[in-house]
């Protein structure tokens, strides 16, 4: 992408920033000395955002991008946003092979959401300020799931937790809980066959 030599009117135009390693450029529409309306960004790290922009701030549909220096890219986040932040729906991609789909708000994962863990565990349910919050499920990666209330990222409220699978004569605990530790329970004895 070449950049024409730009004056400080509004309409389409491309910008180079120094900093990093001068690779820093803006290619799109401008109102006044503004990003506004549809743009790529570039930064001299290699994060490279291509969507809306607002009075020049990430503001509407956009996708975050890293390039690494080898030429691969890798997606970060695809959504909505809202002054540069993450806010409404969107799908974040980490650096772990973690992926998070649902609600944001002010860059925390805050309302309904998914999250698939790198170890092959998912959680689905509620979200708030970052954090498992609310009603939901976590399944585990080893085929145990808990059914329940969260508080502050942690299983605390009432909650089924289900050991194992029905092939495997699955238990089912019924029970409260209070940070991850269930407090008190009740089990049915599971007879042998």
């Amino acid at each position: 992408m070449s950049c024409p030599a730009s004056g400080y009117s509004s309409g389409v135009r491309c910008q180079r920033y120094p900093g990093g390693n001068g690779r820093g450029r803006y290619q799109g529409k401008w109102l006044g000395n503004q990003h506004h309306g549809y743009g790529v960004k570039k930064s001299g790290c290699g994060l490279v955002y291509e969507g809306q922009w607002q009075h020049g701030h990430r503001h509407g549909y956009g996708t975050l991008r890293q390039e690494k220096p080898n030429g691969s890219k890798q997606r970060v986040y695809v959504g909505q946003w809202e002054e540069n932040k993450r806010s409404g729906e969107g799908k974040q991609f980490y650096p772990d092979g973690s992926v998070y789909y649902g609600q944001w708000l002010a860059d925390k994962r805050s309302g309904q959401g998914i999250l698939w863990q790198a170890d092959g565990g998912v959680y689905v349910g509620e979200w708030l300020l970052d954090r498992m919050h609310g009603r939901g499920v976590l399944f585990m990666a080893n085929g145990n799931r808990y059914v329940g209330q969260f508080e502050d990222g942690c299983k605390s409220g009432s909650g089924v937790y289900y050991h194992g699978n029905k092939d495997d004569g699955q238990r089912i605990q019924r029970g409260f809980w209070s940070q991850d530790i269930c407090r008190t329970s009740l089990m049915p004895l599971q007879l042998p066959r």
